[in-house]
């Protein structure tokens, strides 16, 4: 699949704005929705207390130096912490990593992700706010790093 096919698929699946992320955390069901405004698209899964969420920045494309896609998402991640997010006094663990969409001629190419774990009684907050600004703010250093673990060759962001 390449980019543009992908981004038709992306933009087919439940659309929904923003402000509307705590409510379908909170009484929709697990599965994948694009978020129009912000251009993400945005997956949620959830276990027991826990919710897995999941956003792919439909605008920040990766080319890698990869002889396969798998594992390369598992093997691309990075976890860090941000202080003060969502809300001054909180601490949210979160990772980047590539999502691959196709692997051709020792190249993976795929989109920027930025995953979180929290739990049910923190979905009131605007998780796609918080995802937004993760990867409007932090991507470019975790590109950086990544690179000094898998070749990027490649990293474009369209606008």
């Amino acid at each position: 699949m390449n980019f543009e096919e992908f981004l038709n698929w992306a933009e087919s699946q439940n659309p929904i704005f923003s402000r509307q992320i705590p409510y379908v955390l909170a009484y929709g069901e697990p599965g994948v929705y694009f978020v129009r405004d912000l251009m993400l698209l945005m997956a949620f899964e959830e276990d027991s207390n826990e919710v897995r969420l999941g956003f792919l920045d439909l605008r920040k494309r990766v080319l890698l130096a990869a002889e396969s896609c798998e594992a390369l998402e598992e093997d691309s991640t990075l976890w860090a912490e941000a202080d003060d997010v969502p809300w001054p006094g909180y601490t949210t663990k979160f990772a980047f990593s590539v999502y691959p969409i196709g692997c051709e001629g020792g190249h993976a190419y795929g989109f920027v992700a930025v995953k979180i774990n929290t739990t049910s009684e923190k979905l009131f907050f605007n998780w796609g706010a918080v995802a937004y600004s993760l990867l409007r703010d932090r991507a470019e250093e975790y590109l950086q790093e990544l690179n000094r673990k898998i070749r990027v060759v490649d990293a474009v962001e369209v606008v």
